[in-house]
């Protein structure tokens, strides 16, 4: 049975610390770098397609010229619009939006960021974008570099699980998940919290 590996590789850190959520032109840290560097210098995938915010495209063009592979920019995995949030600390907005943080915790589904996004809608141009990568690279082995938000959506997905409970899971800077997609459209999760992938 044919499978697709999709690696699901989260940036690494900023270069400004504590932000809720960074705005698209905010550049990797020096660790972000390492991090990334070290996630994949064992590894060589078919693919790369990324996110075009500057923390998830700077490193897959690095990669991608070090390594002579395709580069695809794919706007529907970039993270969550989150409107006015963007640009400040979860301690902001604990002080100034606290409502709003709780029903993002709690009640994720009927969350509309502030003049931004409503989690529906990243919910469902994510999962868009997953089912014509599935499609259009099955059989191949393909990296995907894009965000927290992102992973979470494709994990409550292949689990069967509402993206409240993705909460439980850990996803550090510069880790990736692995899944598999099956010649029958299901999907399995190989492996979590992956610092190092090998082909």
């Amino acid at each position: 049975m044919s499978i697709t590996s999709i690696d699901v590789l989260r940036h690494g850190k900023v270069v400004t610390p504590n932000l809720f959520c960074a705005a698209s032109n905010e550049p990797l840290s020096a660790v972000g770098w390492q991090q990334l560097r070290q996630a994949t210098h064992a590894y060589k995938p078919d693919q790369i397609l990324c996110s075009p915010s500057w923390r998830c495209l700077q490193f897959a063009k690095e990669l991608s010229t070090e390594q002579t592979l395709p580069l695809h920019i794919e706007p529907r995995i970039q993270e969550m619009n989150f409107g006015d949030w963007i640009g400040k600390s979860t301690q902001e907005l604990w002080a100034t939006d606290p409502t709003g943080l709780q029903q993002l915790w709690t009640d994720p589904l009927s969350f509309t960021a502030p003049q931004g996004e409503s989690m529906l809608a990243f919910i469902h141009r994510v999962q868009a974008a997953w089912n014509d990568v599935t499609r259009l690279y099955a059989g191949q082995r393909i990296l995907l570099v894009t965000h927290g938000g992102v992973i979470r959506v494709l994990l409550a997905q292949t689990l069967g699980i509402n993206y409240a409970q993705t909460l439980r899971f850990e996803l550090g800077y510069g880790q990736a998940v692995r899944f598999h997609v099956y010649a029958d459209h299901t999907s399995s999760v190989y492996g979590l919290g992956l610092e190092q992938l090998r082909c």
